[in-house]
């Protein structure tokens, strides 16, 4: 592939993100009525985007998990999870379309590119090992917000161009693909939990930017496999009047900068494409999971009442959705269910 790179703007890099937000979460924006202004928007603005390069070498990937998917530490996955095969040491990561870098940061591990597509659409990668040198000679410790305020443009990518190369991360051999769109806010159930999160707010499929083969290509990789669940990019999983969703264990809604809600989010209820259920609660690092197959795996979409979860690791959740819509939660680290939800120990949770 072609490497072509142009430094376009270097000026006033430091001013700007000395007065910049953290970009990785945004900011406290709690104007909902439009998309933020793209004044200062040096890219050029064309909302309906198409992407014409493959982001990745797909032979080389095992399989993509959409938007929404469950993870530890996440209420949601405003990204979607790029899996590395096993027999592939790395992959190289390509531009899908004419962009713009406007921001790159390192934690010590890996590189964390920002990019704009257009000023409506914004473009980042996670977990890149080894980006070309020009990029990395222009990291920052800070991140920055991915609309307001409008960075200026550090360097030009045209559409194939190598980004760099990437082995995903230690633990799960995966890296990160985000897509944006400051005129596609996404609605929650409770969009007052999430729009103060900007990533959260204006997360989009990255594979519905594609068109033709490429995006069956794509398409064709979401798993993990077998598929049970419909083939699509997900989004938002809460669904009203069942327990599926984010919930949250207080009533109150707080705003915070960098971490939104999820510092108040202790229990996501969702099930994955290989019909798994998953269940998280807050900051713990476990993802408890039902099995497909397994006696009590139920969708939580499908549950308006109570049901009763025993996982695959020993032990179980039961929920009990109450008229007033919260959702009582009783859980056991060892056991099997209990033939009623109990009187007294549960936790109480609010959408």
């Amino acid at each position: 592939m072609k490497k072509r790179y142009t430094n376009v703007l270097t000026r006033c890099l430091l001013g700007f993100i000395i007065g910049g937000l953290m970009f990785a979460c945004g900011n406290d924006d709690s104007d909902s009525s439009g998309p933020p202004p793209l004044s200062a928007c040096e890219t050029g603005s064309n909302p309906n985007i198409t992407f014409t390069a493959s982001f990745t070498d797909l032979d080389g990937i095992e399989h993509i998990e959409p938007l929404g998917e469950i993870q530890a530490f996440h209420n949601f996955s405003e990204h979607t999870y790029v899996f590395i095969k096993s027999d592939v040491p790395e992959v190289p990561v390509y531009a899908p379309v004419d962009m713009d870098l406007v921001n790159v940061t390192f934690d010590g591990t890996d590189y964390q590119p920002m990019f704009r597509a257009s000023c409506e659409v914004v473009i980042r990668f996670g977990h890149i090992t080894n980006p070309v040198a020009p990029i990395r000679n222009l990291v920052t410790s800070q991140g920055i917000s991915m609309f307001e305020g409008q960075p200026p443009t550090l360097l030009k990518f045209s559409a194939g161009d190598l980004i760099g190369t990437t082995s995903g991360t230690a633990q799960a051999k995966s890296f990160d693909f985000g897509v944006y769109h400051s005129e596609r806010p996404l609605t929650f159930l409770n969009n007052d939990r999430f729009h103060p999160v900007e990533t959260f707010k204006y997360a989009s499929c990255p594979y519905d930017y594609y068109t033709g083969d490429l995006r069956n290509q794509m398409y064709a990789l979401f798993g993990p496999k077998p598929l049970i669940q419909p083939l699509n990019c997900r989004g938002p999983r809460g669904k009203a009047g069942t327990i599926a969703g984010t919930w949250f264990d207080t009533v109150e809604v707080f705003s915070t900068p960098y971490f939104g809600q999820t510092e108040f989010s202790p229990l996501h209820v969702a099930t994955a494409l290989n019909g798994t259920v998953k269940i998280v609660r807050g900051t713990e690092f476990q993802v408890n999971r039902v099995l497909f197959g397994a006696a009590t795996n139920v969708d939580p979409e499908e549950v308006t009442t109570e049901h009763c979860y025993e996982l695959d690791s020993g032990g179980y959740f039961y929920f009990q959705l109450q008229p007033d819509g919260s959702l009582h939660v009783f859980r056991e680290t060892m056991g099997s269910c209990p033939s009623e939800f109990p009187a007294s120990g549960f936790r109480v949770y609010y959408r």
